[in-house]
């Protein structure tokens, strides 16, 4: 429908084949969360001899193509795209490369921490808080690592901890994040 051609004039939308589809009527649909939507539903005026029929429409031999057209929401996707399209929006992104996604995509990749183990927001809560505290600990044994490389320019010489061991170790285990509800169970088998 985006490379259909709309004539705001005579409020009518040509198909890739010409065909015309004229407004014919409004319809209201209320979605599972009560919400309701207007759409405003246009009809060719005959698709039956089109070649482009079984790509454009799933309607059944006879019945015409149907379009319905919700004009709140192409509005909003029209802000988006012009929102988008701005210079200072496009640096938020840009930033948003190198600040964000890469704490997602290293819970993803490197942790396998991909949906969540538990139901119940408070459970979901403290599993989401165990994975970055796992990230704050990349972090952190990152940043023990840098000051004591000896080739590091801002070397903090009086240092001299060895927590840079003890930290990867964490991070060396194949099978990725596990649920604290894992650990938890794993504990008390040990225990007994």
């Amino acid at each position: 429908m985006d490379n259909w051609e709309y004539n705001g004039e005579h409020d009518y939308y040509v198909c890739p084949n010409g065909q015309k589809l004229t407004f014919q009527y409004f319809s209201n649909r209320t979605d599972r969360y009560g919400f309701t939507r207007e759409f405003r539903v246009y009809q060719s005026e005959n698709c039956n001899d089109c070649p482009l029929r079984s790509h454009c429409t799933k309607a059944k031999e006879g019945n015409n193509r149907r379009l319905f057209i919700n004009k709140k929401w192409e509005e909003q996707k029209e802000y988006i795209r012009t929102k988008l399209s701005e210079e200072e929006t496009g640096d938020i992104y840009k930033k948003r490369k190198i600040d964000v996604e890469p704490v997602f995509g290293f819970l993803k990749a490197n942790l396998s921490f991909t949906r969540f183990s538990v139901r119940g927001k408070s459970k979901v809560e403290n599993e989401l808080a165990f994975a970055l505290m796992a990230v704050n600990l990349r972090k952190y044994t990152a940043k023990i690592q840098n000051e004591n490389n000896p080739n590091n320019p801002k070397q903090n010489r009086n240092c001299g901890n060895n927590n840079s061991m003890l930290i990867p170790q964490f991070f060396s285990s194949k099978t990725g994040y596990v649920p604290a509800s894992t650990f938890y169970m794993t504990n008390s088998l040990l225990i007994a």
